[in-house]
Formats: C-alpha cells, sequence, structure tokens
C-alpha cells in the first residue's frame, strides 16, 4: 500500500522526460511490465500492446505514434503490401528467389515511438527499456507463431567485440523474460532458449548506412553453429531487434539451415520497410 501511494505521488509531482520527442510529462500510474498477465491479453491489438507496455516512457502525443505490421503482407518475407485490402499471400521477390527462412514477423514498423526506444535501448545505454520491448516481442510472438511447433528461439549473436564495446546484446535481453512470461500463462507455452549455439566468428562492419549488397557481403560467412546436433532436424525462430534489408536474418538462417535445422522463422521488433 505505502508503495503504491509513494509511486503515485512520484508519478503526480516529478515529471519524466518523453524518450521520443524530449517534452516533460507526467506519467499515469501503471502496472509495473513484469506484472502484465498476457493470458488475458494475448489477442490484443498490438497499438494496445505498445501503448500498455511504453505508457511510461512516452508523452501522451508519442504514445500514439505506433505503426503496427498488419495484413496483407508477404506470408513469406512478411513486406507490406501498398494494397490496404486483400488477402496476406507470397510476394514476387520470394516466389523469384526464395529465402532461406520459412516466413519473418515484426510487431511494427521502425518508425516513430518504436524506433526512438530502440535507438534508446541500443545507443543510449536505456537497458531498461529491453522488459517492455521485450514483452511487446512476445505479444507478436503469441499472435504469429506457436510455441509447441519451435525448439529454440535463437537471438541474433553480436561478435565479441562489438558485445564488449556496447556491454550487451539487445537481442539477448528482448527475450531473456520469456519463459517466465510464458510460465505464467501456461506449461504449454514453454519456450527453450539458446543463448550459445549461433555465434558471430567473424568481425563484421557496422550494417547501419550500408546499402542492400553491401550489407550481404558484409555479413557473409559470419556466422556459426558450435553443435550441429543440437540443431539437426529442429523448428528454430531467430530474434532481432530490426528487419532492414534481411541480409543479416538471411545469412543467419542460411547457417542454421546448412546446420541441419528443419526450419527457420524469424520475429523483429521492427522493419524498415
Amino acid at each position: 500500500m505505502f508503495r503504491r501511494t509513494l509511486r503515485a505521488f512520484k508519478y503526480a509531482v516529478f515529471p519524466s522526460k518523453c524518450l521520443a520527442c524530449g517534452r516533460l510529462f507526467h506519467p499515469a500510474p501503471h502496472r509495473p511490465a513484469e506484472k502484465t498477465v498476457f493470458k488475458h491479453e494475448r489477442h490484443d491489438p498490438m497499438e494496445t500492446v505498445f501503448l500498455r507496455v511504453m505508457m511510461p516512457y512516452l508523452c501522451s502525443a508519442c504514445q500514439t505514434d505506433f505503426s503496427p505490421i498488419e495484413p496483407p503482407f508477404c506470408i513469406q518475407c512478411g513486406r507490406k503490401f501498398k494494397a490496404g485490402s486483400g488477402d496476406s499471400h507470397q510476394c514476387g521477390n520470394c516466389i523469384q528467389v526464395p529465402p532461406s527462412f520459412r516466413s519473418i514477423r515484426s510487431a511494427g514498423l521502425y518508425s516513430g515511438s518504436l524506433k526512438a526506444a530502440i535507438h534508446a535501448l541500443k545507443y543510449k545505454n536505456k537497458v531498461h527499456l529491453a522488459r517492455s520491448l521485450g514483452q511487446l516481442l512476445f505479444s507478436s510472438f503469441m499472435q504469429y507463431y506457436d510455441s509447441r511447433t519451435i525448439d529454440y528461439i535463437i537471438p541474433v549473436p553480436l561478435h565479441a567485440s562489438r558485445l564488449k564495446q556496447r556491454g550487451f546484446n539487445q537481442a539477448h535481453m528482448l527475450v531473456d523474460h520469456w519463459p517466465a512470461i510464458s510460465a505464467k500463462i501456461s506449461r504449454d507455452a514453454a519456450v527453450c532458449i539458446d543463448y550459445k549455439n549461433l555465434i558471430r566468428k567473424r568481425k563484421t562492419l557496422s550494417q547501419t548506412g550500408l546499402g542492400r549488397k553491401k550489407r550481404k557481403q558484409n555479413v557473409k560467412g559470419a556466422f556459426a553453429v558450435t553443435d550441429k546436433t543440437k540443431i539437426r532436424k529442429k523448428q528454430v525462430l531467430l530474434i532481432d531487434d530490426v528487419y532492414t534489408t534481411g541480409s543479416t536474418a538471411e545469412e543467419c538462417a542460411r547457417t542454421l539451415m546448412a546446420s541441419g535445422a528443419a526450419g527457420v522463422s524469424v520475429l523483429t521488433l521492427a522493419r524498415a520497410d
């Protein structure tokens, strides 16, 4: 009771700084992120989930600056079609040049408040955002995938030198609390996260600022599987924060498939197109 009163007083008196626009605002009292009960909210629209988990960090104007990825889109690469109506189907690019992954899904477009939150996590050391963004990603996971059909969830790895420089792997942090969340939902929703089997064996340049062709060349041969027996005939869900050109996801999926995986799907917080 005292803690709730103290928290309400804090929100009423001390303003917060919006991580997207920088304005000061008074956040409404909220349920802590780790208390969110997903089994009653698993079918909520993505805008509702985004608002619920990001409300403490965004002013009222920026809370609505979120664009979810909604159908119709390509059932394989996940790219949203320009036509706002119709059924989702495989796009021409995926028919002509099939990617190594089975499907890719994302919570929202890499723009607005979602982009600001990802930047704050990765480049401004706002690591506390990983829990809330991880819940948003988990909601996408429940919307698009059946945990019973996924054997391993694998975050895209960083090279050791980049990990040392940044101090954390944002893809790892996004899924750190997934086992605890899934355990609260159902025993059937249990997830198995593998942090070690997929490695980035070669240091690469930052993909930021590189074109599609250079991105592909940059990550070619950069990944490896350390224990192929663990991957063989398994269904893998690859996790990353942002899907841009798909070069990293494609190279990771190609490496996993070459190591014997039965199938690889991809889930990201945001996509750039």
